[in-house]
């Protein structure tokens, strides 16, 4: 009889049923899978096929026609996260990612068409947030392309939630086979007479394996397919031993049915399927909820200036509802897409496009979420709801991520593999030694050693403590921006603060004006002109001066210089505020102090004079910090403060005045040349490079929306006593984090040395198996849980 051998097609891994494209030495199954195929290649894409064997999802031969719909302007339009001339910003809903490739191959599209901008994938959604120009690839177009590489995109309002369905319906299925199996292998645990072993052994051993097929081919093919894909790329992942405990358990049961031997260890086998999918059900629902914590609660604790009847009422961000009316400051994020009321804007839409150029957007036309205003005030008309998860993912944008990867991670990815080696290597050497003992057992000892020596508590320890981490700081008002913070955090050697509106209220301060008498009219005009800075400082003039005098109609050619001041001309006049060098200072002015400057049509009238007011608890807060780390101080102002803050920072050395922002972020890069771990907090203004620079940056955040994308957490300005235990819990974290991985060490070592003596069954095995990964996620919540009950 000749040898039939199945074809499988290179690109999506299905059998070539009927006519086999060969081309390049590779099989294809279909001309779909083969045009997928060329055009990675000739863009420069193959490595595609290096991370998973046939990685790729079946071409359906959908052609642009079927999308043609979507250059319609009325059905695109809503489609549509950002709209601006030729750039558009679309999120499409993806059903067919599945793997690393996909997201490895999705994000690489600009290299498929030079009309795509950017993408950028959030693989537990299923989803797509794709920028691209539309005068160089069309809606049409982009759809159509998704769809030849296989990724068909869907338009459905309503999105299927229940991404565990599948899981729920394997783990429905397991235990009605496995119920069954344990029912027809009763009988062999009653010691059973000779009549039935004759009559009725083979026929209920053959049940049982009717039983077991829809548990191997159905609810275990995931690890199996996973740990061939990785065997074939030559390396080894966390399905190689459990698909290695699956196999040969299954193949010694199977033996011993057909040589009329019984069902075999096929009850175990069902068991241990059934167990194994409880405890992935269990870790992704965990996973889940830590996800929806993120997303969906309230994220970033900011709030937005709203106005009624003329008013202007602080409301948090997320109470925003359609049809608000709010106004935005220069350098403030538009928090929801809206319509421009009054004003005209230039906006800068990196944080959403990737390109860093501003769009100028008159009155009346359409503002969207994530823009940054740069230059005068707007009042915006909400139109559409917060999305809080979409301001979530521009914080996570790839442009402002630290260069540096987490240690710990890759620490644990080594342990990961190095573990499994052992295990395989333990596992190859309890069959040599129970060839020579007892050969019956080999079977039994080998699955065993392969099912309760899981990695699975090594692998969850960081995800599991740091994500608890996460949420107890969010809890407590510091919104992080993901797991790797809290790792940093438990390492910080320096910590540098920003002086105003970080160590100093931003709006409580006294303000007094020294010259030349003001006239209405030119309270009038600074009132105006102050209106349209979120800086500390002027905010506090605005609060000073709108009970004086009332804002003027308009301010025109307004330009805020980071470190200097703010001008425009207001009513006629070119009006200038700011720092002395950059207004002028008055002729007998020598005394040092903190003052802003007041220029009007090109004569230096006076300043107004600012009293800092400290924020409760900062000096507990510095007294407790300094006996453990080394602090800064970098200010932008003069050395006014230079004598009150010399009582809580001994070392004049660390106080630094007159720092412009290029000076912030040189200072934090010399220190981090020391091999120093550098925690930053400031107000996110005239901080951002130096947020950026350090290891850890925090923008305290107190009744605007400072936004700073460059920054790893937000903190609450009510929270900034707790930034002592804040730190302390990054460093619990880390002892807890070890301590789980001493109780993964300990479950293993007891584990498989019951295993190797054949004191353990592969069935007790798989039930201690997720009970391993339980235990590190029970462990981890508790401990930390304790932390944020006593300490907070």
């Amino acid at each position: 009889m000749p040898v039939i051998t199945e074809i499988k097609c290179f690109h999506c891994g299905d059998t070539c049923e009927n006519d086999v494209i060969e081309f390049e030495g590779k099989s294809f199954c279909c001309s779909g899978c083969k045009t997928v195929y060329e055009i990675l290649n000739q863009n420069h894409l193959g490595n595609y096929y290096h991370i998973e064997a046939a990685p790729g999802i079946k071409n359906k031969k959908h052609t642009q026609h079927q999308y043609q719909f979507l250059d319609i302007d009325e059905i695109a339009t809503p489609l549509f996260d950002f709209i601006d001339k030729d750039t558009r910003v679309v999120r499409l809903f993806l059903p067919d990612i599945h793997c690393t490739s996909c997201i490895w191959l999705l994000e690489n599209l600009n290299q498929l068409n030079k009309g795509i901008i950017y993408s950028q994938v959030d693989f537990l959604k299923k989803e797509a947030l794709i920028s691209f120009n539309i005068n160089q690839i069309r809606f049409s177009e982009l759809a159509a392309l998704l769809d030849k590489i296989g990724y068909t995109p869907k338009f459905d309002v309503q999105k299927q939630t229940a991404s565990f369905k599948n899981n729920y319906w394997k783990l429905g299925l397991t235990f009605f086979c496995f119920a069954n199996i344990m029912l027809f292998s009763f009988p062999e645990y009653l010691d059973p007479d000779e009549s039935f072993l004759t009559t009725y052994r083979n026929f209920f051993a053959y049940l049982v394996f009717f039983f077991s097929l829809p548990i191997i081919f159905y609810s275990a093919k995931d690890y199996l397919i996973a740990a061939f894909k990785a065997l074939i790329n030559k390396f080894v992942n966390l399905d190689v031993p459990i698909s290695l405990g699956i196999l040969t358990l299954y193949s010694k049961s199977v033996y011993d049915i057909f040589s009329g031997n019984g069902p075999g260890y096929m009850d175990s086998f069902a068991g241990f399927i059934m167990f194994l999918l409880i405890g992935k059900l269990f870790q992704d629902k965990t996973y889940q909820a830590l996800s929806f914590d993120r997303n969906y609660q309230s994220y970033f604790p900011l709030a937005v200036t709203q106005l009624i009847g003329g008013e202007e009422i602080i409301k948090p961000v997320k109470d925003v509802k359609k049809g608000d009316r709010l106004l935005i400051k220069n350098d403030e994020i538009i928090p929801t897409d809206a319509l421009i009321i009054s004003g005209n804007a230039n906006v800068d839409y990196s944080f959403v496009t990737g390109e860093s150029k501003l769009i100028r957007i008159n009155e009346g036309g359409q503002i969207y979420a994530g823009g940054k205003l740069s230059g005068e005030s707007i009042d915006i008309e909400v139109v559409n709801t917060l999305n809080q998860s979409y301001l979530t993912q521009l914080w996570n944008q790839h442009v402002f991520k630290k260069e540096d990867t987490s240690r710990l991670n890759a620490l644990n990815t080594r342990l990961s593999s190095y573990f499994i080696m052992v295990v395989l290597s333990l596992a190859a050497m309890a069959a040599l030694v129970w060839s020579f003992v007892n050969p019956e057992y080999i079977f039994n000892v080998v699955v065993s050693v392969l099912i309760v020596a899981c990695p699975c508590a090594l692998a969850l320890s960081i995800p599991f403590t740091f994500g608890n981490a996460l949420r107890v700081a969010g809890e407590n008002k510091l919104y992080l921006k993901n797991i790797d913070v809290i790792e940093k955090l438990g390492k910080i050697t320096d910590i540098v603060f920003d002086k105003t509106g970080t160590l100093t209220f931003q709006n409580s301060s006294s303000v007094n004006y020294t010259g030349n008498q003001l006239s209405l009219k030119e309270e009038q005009q600074i009132l105006s002109l102050v209106k349209h800075s979120s800086h500390p400082l002027s905010r506090l003039l605005y609060e000073h001066l709108k009970t004086k005098a009332r804002l003027a109609e308009k301010v025109t050619d307004y330009e805020e210089i980071p470190g200097k001041g703010i001008s425009g001309k207001v009513m006629g006049d070119e009006i200038y505020l700011g720092s002395k060098e950059w207004v002028g200072g008055l002729a007998n002015d020598e005394k040092l102090a903190t003052r802003i400057y007041i220029k009007i049509s090109q004569n230096v009238v006076g300043y107004y004079q600012v009293e800092n007011k400290y924020r409760p608890g900062f000096e507990k807060v510095i007294n407790v910090l300094q006996q453990k780390y080394r602090l800064h101080v970098l200010s932008g102002d003069n050395e006014s403060e230079k004598e009150n803050l010399l009582k809580y920072f001994p070392d004049e050395n660390v106080l630094h005045f007159n720092q412009k922002p290029i000076d912030k972020l040189n200072y934090i890069k010399n220190i981090k040349d020391e091999q120093r771990v550098i925690m930053m907090i400031g107000d996110g203004l005239n901080d951002a490079g130096a947020l950026k620079q350090s290891d850890v940056g925090i923008v305290i955040s107190e009744d605007v929306y400072n936004f700073t994308p460059a920054c790893d957490g937000i903190l609450d300005a009510g929270m900034f006593q707790k930034i002592p235990e804040f730190i302390r819990l990054g460093k619990y974290s880390l002892s807890v984090l070890k301590i789980s991985y001493i109780v993964s060490l300990l479950y293993n070592i007891t584990g498989l040395s019951f295993a190797f003596f054949n004191q353990l069954s592969p069935l007790v095995a798989a039930i201690l198996m997720p009970l391993s990964s339980i235990s590190v996620v029970i462990i981890t919540t508790l401990l930390i849980r304790i932390y944020s009950n006593k300490h907070f």
